[in-house]
């Protein structure tokens, strides 16, 4: 089954998950076809007992065994279980999402006739929606919608109606502002990413809107305003308005939103780092503890690669070594299996080498098999450091070498190669400097501060000096 998407779509299920959707299955309102769910039951077996895609012809034969292989057949079965998939995460995602539930329900009585029980419906949607702690885009945008369903239903009652129709102006205000905070916010945070100028017209009326009441105390109306107001004016004070609004509003916010909201606010700490404010260094660091503490940066469980390495870099330059010594192994296995190794024994080799315990880093990048291009040449990088500053000169030659020859073959291309090319042809040259203060050491200095894209610059800064 190489290539299937069923396979790929049932991997993507934890054991949890798989169980729930054999229930799922077994349902006849749900399902009715018991081939469909011998089907399930045989790609399900394989799974568990391999990593690897099953082959076709084994999982019809574990099927419906002793029946001769049809492609055809086997086709038909596999997209009826496809289209149950698909339905099963229907259901499962209004377990998740409450006022998507009550919506549905609003609707569904409409849909009936029922006027009353559509009342009743609406009525307790938003006792829900005002009792829980959520104050998003989700929480506007379910108030917006109540509230419009209400006044359909009062028509016959204006005098009622009246003061209906000013809260429904005033939850469509607040939507679209939100709306359009966070759209702008997320295109300014991503401009130089897309190399393209984002069209934010419409800011300066939203701006005047959300500063002409207390409109910014609404925590998602607050926290996209200042995120918008920090991209446009690169100023700290709103930086700080951001980094405040989301430490107070921090329940307000599902996941997924203040996981965008965090990474806005550490993207401009890295601008900010770019541009040599290495005091920034700290505010990320700070940022990721938080993000830790409040599961912001974890996605289903999981954390990513990239921000585990990014944690463990500003980590170690803020001098943490502790806290860095305690993240590493306590957030391993919140990495996906297939970069858990290799993700841990890298940076452990990093904290190794910021402990001067060159030994022991050595070992771990020699030994871990890093299959992620830039994850080996990272690695092939540290292990020039620490055999420059050891004084291998004969070994650190033998390395350049070698480390010139894998990007011939490997096809790593703009700005990466450019960088690591970079990298070894200086390196070369500080190898190669004599002793003394001569001419040659200012034309290195003048080299490495003029050589662009270059991201050991500061290293190699030092290590002329030293």
């Amino acid at each position: 089954m190489e290539n299937s998407r069923l396979a790929q779509l049932l991997q993507s299920l934890t054991p949890v998950e798989l169980r729930k959707f054999e229930r799922f299955l077994q349902s006849p309102y749900f399902n009715t076809r018991s081939d469909v769910l011998l089907l399930f039951h045989a790609i399900r077996a394989s799974l568990e007992a391999s990593p690897t895609l099953p082959d076709r012809d084994a999982v019809f034969q574990e099927a419906f065994p002793g029946k001769q292989f049809s492609a055809s057949e086997q086709h038909l079965l596999m997209t009826y279980l496809v289209r149950q998939f698909e339905q099963f995460i229907r259901v499962e995602q209004i377990k998740f999402s409450p006022e998507l539930e009550d919506w549905l329900g609003v609707k569904a009585f409409q849909r009936l006739g029922l006027e009353n029980e559509g009342s009743r419906a609406i009525k307790k949607a938003f006792q829900r929606l005002e009792s829980g702690k959520l104050r998003s885009i989700a929480y506007h945008e379910q108030g917006y919608r109540l509230q419009y369903e209400q006044v359909r239903r009062h028509r016959a009652q204006p005098e009622q109606n009246a003061r209906q129709l000013k809260q429904l102006s005033t939850r469509l205000n607040t939507t679209l502002v939100v709306l359009c905070l966070r759209q702008a916010s997320f295109v300014l945070s991503e401009k130089a990413v897309y190399n393209m100028e984002p069209d934010t017209w419409f800011l300066p009326e939203v701006f005047r809107w959300v500063e002409s009441a207390d409109h910014v105390s609404v925590p998602a109306v607050g926290a996209y305003y200042f995120a918008c107001k920090m991209l446009l004016t690169d100023e700290e004070n709103w930086f700080k308005a951001l980094k405040k609004s989301l430490s107070e509003h921090n329940p307000a916010f599902p996941p997924e939103e203040l996981y965008d909201l965090h990474m806005i606010a550490i993207n401009y700490c890295v601008r900010k780092l770019n541009a040599g404010n290495e005091l920034y260094f700290q505010e990320i660091h700070e940022l990721y503890k938080v993000g830790l503490e409040t599961k912001t940066l974890l996605h289903n469980g999981f954390l990513s690669p990239l921000n585990y390495f990014n944690i463990v870099i500003t980590g170690l330059k803020v001098n943490a070594l502790d806290w860095v010594a305690w993240f590493i192994p306590q957030y391993k296995n919140s990495l996906e299996r297939r970069f858990r190794d290799s993700a841990y024994s890298f940076n452990m080799a990093r904290l190794h080498y910021a402990r001067r315990e060159y030994g022991e880093a050595l070992m771990l990048l020699q030994k871990a098999n890093y299959r992620d291009l830039l994850t080996n040449l990272a690695a092939k990088t540290q292990m020039l450091k620490i055999y420059f500053e050891q004084g291998e000169s004969e070994v650190l030659r033998n390395h350049l070498d070698a480390m010139a020859h894998y990007l011939r073959r490997k096809r790593v291309i703009g700005y990466h190669r450019e960088n690591y090319l970079n990298i070894i042809r200086i390196a070369k040259r500080l190898l190669a400097l004599p002793a003394g203060k001569g001419p040659e050491r200012a034309q290195l200095r003048q080299l490495i501060e003029s050589t662009d894209p270059l991201t050991e610059r500061k290293w190699f800064l030092e290590e002329l000096e030293r």
